[in-house]
């Protein structure tokens, strides 16, 4: 099993935590979940305005290769519309110094809405990191070990799922932020 069997394995209304080291692992890992579920069925939650200003940069770099339409982005809990949420940015809540706990709790107890969130690993203190594992039905941790031939990036599940999924493997990301596993 991969890291691509898990993204097609999680079920309506399961919620996968990914905790990324590096924006090329959370650039590679929106790709493929937009790319399976297709970006019109996406939507993007973004935390606080820093994270959206983030995220339309990256729209903008990446406009060229992407399709024009990379999903809605949402700021408000209230206006989702989509049953599949990329969140992103809630790490960014140390700039902010607001408390971005409310809309991510409300997106992890809604039932209707199957919710990838990317946090970039060691950016919010380790008690928070653990109590929110445990909210959590996939947990993906991914680090970066330095290889002979470039990056490599290993990363362990959890799933809190029947059947009990636990595993582990490595990634290496090519030039078009592809996942090769």
């Amino acid at each position: 099993m991969g890291i691509k069997k898990i993204i097609g394995s999680v079920n309506g209304g399961e919620n996968v935590l990914i905790l990324y080291p590096d924006n090329d692992v959370f650039l590679s890992l929106s790709k493929l979940i937009a790319d399976h579920y297709g970006r019109k069925n996406i939507g993007w939650f973004v935390f606080n305005e820093i994270a959206k200003k983030r995220l339309e940069k990256f729209f903008k770099i990446f406009s060229r290769i992407a399709p024009k339409d990379a999903g809605r982005v949402f700021m408000s809990y209230d206006d989702i519309d989509r049953k599949i949420v990329i969140s992103y940015g809630y790490h960014f809540q140390l700039f902010t110094g607001m408390n971005a706990d409310d809309p991510l709790i409300r997106l992890i107890l809604d039932d209707e809405v199957t919710l990838y969130n990317f946090i970039y690993r060691n950016a919010i203190d380790e008690r928070k990191s653990i109590a929110l594992r445990d909210l959590f039905d996939y947990v993906i941790d991914v680090e970066e070990k330095e290889a002979p031939l470039g990056k490599e990036f290993f990363y362990s599940v959890k799933a809190y799922v029947y059947p009990h999924t636990e595993f582990s493997g490595a990634i290496r990301i090519d030039g078009e932020y592809n996942l090769v596993e």
